[in-house]
């Protein structure tokens, strides 16, 4: 009975592990953009910051003297996706 709870015990940590390490192994992604049009002086910048930081995601926004914003934005492809 004692092998039994052991063979379990290595199975279910085994199983643990694994799932973590799957997990930890998301497709990360990296999009510059720039957008064109009237993006200043609509607090695109602040929205942008926000639903970053809901997503989880790292990045950057700046206006730029063109007239248009530019950014980076960085995280799992999802998260990247849904921004």
């Amino acid at each position: 009975m004692l092998k039994f709870v052991r063979v379990f015990l290595v199975v279910a940590f085994s199983l643990f592990i694994m799932s973590n390490v799957a997990k930890a192994i998301q497709k990360l992604k990296s999009v510059d953009y720039e957008i064109f049009g009237r993006v200043q002086g609509v607090c695109f910048r602040m929205y942008a910051e926000d639903q970053g930081r809901k997503l989880g995601v790292a990045g950057w926004v700046k206006n730029t003297r063109q007239g248009t914003v530019t950014g980076q934005v960085q995280g799992p492809e999802d998260k990247v996706d849904s921004m």
